[in-house]
């Protein structure tokens, strides 16, 4: 088992389901705080779990477009 697959594992038993279909992680950023003269490193972590409902996304609704269209017109007349 090479490190990668460790941490994996590690993030696995911390932060995952009893159901899950398979886990991955990657990093996002590294940095160094000069203030505390420390290494940070940011990752994420995802999981997908068994049995977990399909979400669609929202539609606006029609005073919500309208709302939109009426700043947009407003905006370019300003630019005018």
């Amino acid at each position: 088992m090479n490190k990668w697959n460790r941490l994996l594992a590690s993030l696995d038993q911390v932060f995952g389901m009893n159901n899950k279909e398979r886990s991955t992680f990657k990093k996002i950023s590294q940095d160094f705080d000069e203030k505390t003269n420390e290494h940070v490193v940011v990752i994420e972590y995802r999981v997908r779990v068994k049995g977990t409902m399909q979400s669609t996304p929202r539609k606006k609704s029609d005073r919500e477009q309208l709302a939109f269209l009426r700043q947009l017109v407003a905006a370019q007349g300003k630019t005018q």
